[in-house]
């Protein structure tokens, strides 16, 4: 018989905490804070266990029974088994706590979660891994493992990737494209783009090396059968670590994806980075400048700028946007997207966002930052407490480097917290966004 665990709370990435009847604490998969379980220990460290529920003796009452046959078998959702309302609770739990306990800030600076309006079928892209078991199958990575489960239906997808998930593989094998398996092979990813603006879908094959020769057939067959989808692109990727990056050819439509916003309209190419939640994107934009209570007159630096998801809207507000964006594609589509918008005020600069801080001399009256799960590096914080900018908007997708950042920024004794507000991007995973402003002190 395993131990008996009460589980306490949730931490960020998923598992939860409890404690070992002699208190040591013990990381959990498959269980919520309130229920109490019996654990198998699978792996003992110096200050923590991880362990595995064999049975849950005591439930908490929002479990669910989770509509998809996947769930707890493929990697892609953690929380389908709980009512969307208590995965809210649990995420504002876990970003209070995540910066109470690394930087002290006390929870009535984190506002209430913005809740997602889907909770189902709100993907805007999707990255499913080609195989060959007998037959070609589309899926998506096993948990904990490099093997692909097939995937006919997925839940958080469009309706629209699901037609296309159940064709496409017929027509690879009718073509008999090789696919990519123990480095052997062409045919590696079929990475799907939605845009609810116009309802259509851009279909993005990844190959392993440039020759794809079936490419053009493949295309046409797929463009006369599934008139939802407006582009087809392919992507040469040598690397197995990254999915969706190297040159592309456009095999078929105009090989971008449009969205718009209340304010501004947004062209996408294939291998650029675009957040994956509509309505939660809109209602980061309109929070951000909102909560900078912006006069017109401030100059702005937005780094990690992406393709100018924030920059367009500050720069329509504002004196001046310098956006800086270390990828090359989303610089090009970010001045495409400045044309779009007739915005003029905004100058896009292709560099490392380090690099370019060294070698900078201007001042700014507003930061943004926008990095990835890595949180922002100590040289970064350095040169952005040195311009002192008069505020500081913080676009995270990770709390626990949030907080680390923010207690760096906080113990300058230059900035106070004004607020942390998260925002539900991704429904039925343990994922969490949030946007933090900081202003200087009087």
């Amino acid at each position: 018989m395993g131990e008996l665990v009460y589980i306490e709370k949730l931490a960020f990435g998923g598992q939860s905490i409890g404690k070992l009847p002699g208190g040591k604490v013990v990381f959990v998969s498959g269980a919520y804070p309130g229920e109490l379980v019996e654990v198998n220990i699978i792996s003992e460290k110096k200050d923590f266990n991880i362990g595995k529920v064999e049975k849950i003796i005591e439930k908490i009452p929002e479990r669910r029974i989770p509509k998809c046959p996947y769930y707890r078998v493929c990697g892609g959702c953690d929380f389908l088994d709980l009512k969307y309302e208590k995965q809210l609770q649990f995420k504002e739990e876990i970003v209070k706590d995540q910066l109470f306990r690394i930087a002290k800030v006390p929870e009535e600076f984190v506002g209430k979660i913005q809740e997602s309006k889907n909770e189902y079928e709100y993907r805007l892209k999707m990255e499913f891994a080609f195989d060959f078991q007998k037959k070609t199958i589309l899926g998506l990575k096993k948990r904990n493992s490099n093997k692909i489960v097939e995937i006919k239906n997925c839940l958080l997808a469009p309706k629209q990737f699901n037609k296309i998930l159940e064709f496409v593989p017929e027509i690879v094998d009718m073509y008999k494209v090789p696919i990519y398996k123990n480095k052997n092979g062409i045919l590696k990813h079929l990475v799907l783009r939605y845009s609810p603006t116009e309802n259509s879908v851009m279909s993005i094959f990844v190959t392993k090396t440039e020759k794809f020769l079936e490419a053009k057939n493949i295309a046409n067959v797929l463009f006369k059968k599934i008139p939802f989808i407006t582009s087809i692109v392919h992507v040469m990727n040598s690397s197995d670590k990254i999915v969706l990056r190297g040159p592309y050819k456009v095999l078929k439509g105009e090989g971008v994806i449009n969205y718009e916003f209340d304010w501004e309209k947004f062209q996408v190419p294939p291998t650029a980075f675009f957040q994956n939640n509509y309505f939660i994107t809109g209602k980061m934009i309109e929070f951000l400048t909102k909560s900078l209570n912006l006069e017109g007159n401030e100059t702005v630096l937005d780094l990690y700028s992406g393709l100018g998801t924030f920059s367009i809207r500050l720069a329509a507000l504002t004196k001046y946007v310098v956006a800086i964006e270390g990828n090359h594609v989303s610089v090009k589509a970010g001045k495409a997207n400045a044309n779009i918008n007739n915005i003029r005020n905004i100058k896009f600069i292709e560099s490392d966002v380090e690099e370019f801080l060294i070698s900078n001399e201007e001042s700014f009256d507003v930061v943004i930052v926008d990095p990835p799960r890595s949180g922002l590096s100590k040289e970064v914080i350095s040169k952005i407490i040195e311009m002192r900018p008069r505020k500081i908007g913080y676009i995270s997708c990770n709390p626990s480097t949030l907080a680390r950042d923010l207690k760096t920024f906080l113990d300058s004794g230059i900035y106070e917290l004004e607020i942390v507000k998260p925002f539900d991007m991704f429904p039925q995973t343990y994922h969490i966004e949030s946007i933090t402003i900081l202003k200087q002190k009087r």
